[in-house]
């Protein structure tokens, strides 16, 4: 594990990124901050950003586009990829790197949850259990800020779309303006090879030899989502834990009604393999969905964005896979998987399983 006050290397997913970094020697790097104010949530498109304290300046910034989003706080993110690298906060001189990037990170030994104010619902402070949480609306990067130069951030705006029937997707500079729809006849339409995130698809994943519309739940009245530590998922984003809610490309349009959401506002595409494709927002980096040609017609959309009148976890729009991390065998901050997974285990077996459609594949 990364030792204190060392270097370490960080990598994106398309490695223009890579460089070595130094973090602070005087940090206590053993306590894992999540952020999940509304800020982080947006900017990044995850459910809660993580960084760590540099000691200096990142080594260069080629290949990263600036997104100053405050007086007080820039961000910096892959322009190839989206990735998250960086974030400085003027007022300070400080630099932060995405804990996602570190390829050898510190070894957590504690959790803390910031911004827990911002998410109605508690987020995922209800699965991912900490010894300390800071209930503040304010962002983490923020928290060594004096009151008065935190009144300086602005706030991102809610989207205006009074329709209940529709849930809003949106990224912190709007450029990113979408609807998800409820559940009806052509969500059925679509078919995958595979029941992607209950089991791990890259070692034991079975066919979908009855073409069970794993992605509906509750008698086709929500979708899932669940949690992923794969790999890519993590160099993609800049983050250690990422959320999906999956949907059919039927039921997510434009703002203005239209129907082909891919590569509208300001998306901007990466192939992260052959056939698999990640879109961002090009301007403050936010993740958007991942799809593939062979799932072509239900997407992964990334939860940090949608905006649920519940709170960030949208229940009366999403049920959650709670059996298992996606990928869990991936993450390299070990601590930090065993609290989600526990996490989430404990907190599924608080929930109603009211799924009715005969042969659909339920989370395990």
């Amino acid at each position: 594990m990364q030792t204190i006050g060392a270097t370490g290397r960080i990598s994106c997913i398309c490695g223009s990124a890579a460089q070595e970094v130094a973090l602070g020697s005087s940090v206590d790097y053993s306590s894992l901050n999540l952020c999940h104010c509304t800020t982080c949530r947006t900017i990044t498109g995850v459910l809660c950003s993580s960084y760590y304290p540099l000691q200096s300046p990142p080594t260069h910034q080629e290949g990263l586009i600036e997104y100053q989003h405050s007086e007080c706080t820039t961000r910096y993110f892959c322009r190839t990829c989206g990735a998250h690298a960086f974030a400085y906060v003027k007022p300070t001189g400080q630099y932060f790197v995405a804990a996602g990037l570190l390829e050898c990170p510190p070894e957590t030994k504690s959790i803390r949850h910031w911004g827990i104010g911002d998410t109605v619902d508690g987020g995922l402070t209800a699965v991912c259990h900490a010894e300390v949480a800071y209930p503040a609306d304010s962002c983490w990067l923020h928290a060594s800020l004096d009151p008065s130069q935190q009144a300086h951030e602005p706030r991102p705006k809610r989207s205006a779309a009074q329709d209940r029937r529709e849930l809003p997707v949106q990224c912190f500079c709007t450029g990113i303006d979408l609807r998800i729809t409820p559940p009806d006849a052509s969500s059925t339409e679509a078919s995958s090879p595979w029941p992607d995130l209950l089991v791990p698809y890259h070692c034991q994943s079975s066919a979908n030899a009855t073409d069970a519309k794993w992605w509906l739940r509750d008698g086709n009245t929500r979708y899932l989502a669940g949690c992923c530590a794969c790999r890519t998922c993590r160099l993609a984003s800049g983050f250690p834990i990422q959320s999906w809610v999956f949907v059919p490309i039927s039921n997510i349009r434009t703002a203005d009604g239209s129907p082909h959401p891919l590569g509208t506002g300001t998306m901007q595409r990466y192939e992260s393999s052959p056939g698999v494709y990640r879109e961002f927002c090009r301007r403050c980096g936010a993740t958007v969905f991942w799809h593939c040609d062979e799932r072509p017609r239900v997407l992964d959309v990334s939860v940090g964005l949608l905006q649920a009148d519940s709170g960030v976890m949208a229940e009366e729009w999403v049920a959650w896979a709670t059996g298992r991390v996606s990928f869990e065998e991936m993450a390299l901050d070990r601590t930090l998987m065993q609290h989600l997974t526990a996490g989430l285990r404990e907190w599924g077996q608080g929930q109603t399983v009211r799924e009715s459609q005969p042969g659909a594949l339920k989370p395990v």
